[in-house]
């Protein structure tokens, strides 16, 4: 919980994160690059790390959906990887997904689906290589991801991520990934 809690703040505000020693303390990552796309962000900082620039580009989407006391929220990384993208949902534990729960729509049909038991039941949720390949396709198609779930309270959700702008958020993304040499 604490963990997902420090990438929600983190994903929120940009000026914010755990410090090197994970510490939830003010971050030394310094914002370069900065667009927003609907709800979709293109984000690139970068920090000196033992003398050598480390940068990192990203696009993010935060959705908080059930404020104080019950907090609840789950987030969406896109970032750059070994094997070309990774996406990576961020789901509380003890959220639980029907099976038919965590998708993309488009025009009332089902374009994309996971069934992978770590995204069903709030454990690890990431997809890289073909995964991540497909499912970057689907979200560049156009739609909504839907979520349908129980949240760790217990509470009934039904959530809707219009994927419009995400086109432009992962052109912006992948050009300054590349202007900063971390993609091809």
């Amino acid at each position: 919980m604490r963990i997902l809690l420090a990438c929600l703040a983190f994903a929120a505000a940009p000026a914010f994160a755990q410090d090197r020693t994970g510490n939830d303390t003010a971050s030394d990552w310094r914002v370069k690059h900065y667009e927003s796309f609907g709800i979709w962000t293109s984000v690139c900082d970068e920090r000196e790390e033992t003398g050598t620039l480390m940068q990192r580009c990203y696009i993010r989407w935060v959705d908080v959906f059930s404020p104080r006391p019950r907090f609840a929220g789950q987030f969406l990384f896109l970032t750059p990887d070994a094997d070309g993208w990774k996406v990576e949902f961020g789901i509380e534990p003890g959220t639980l997904f029907s099976p038919a729960g965590f998708r993309i729509e488009q025009e009332g049909e089902v374009t994309w689906r996971s069934l992978h038991p770590g995204c069903l039941t709030g454990l690890s949720c990431s997809f890289t290589g073909a995964g991540a390949d497909e499912l970057i396709a689907r979200m560049l198609d156009g739609g909504a991801f839907r979520f349908t779930f129980r949240d760790r309270h217990g509470q009934s959700q039904d959530l809707t991520w219009p994927l419009d702008g995400f086109d432009a958020a992962f052109a912006n993304f992948r050009a300054a990934a590349i202007a900063r040499s971390l993609v091809k």
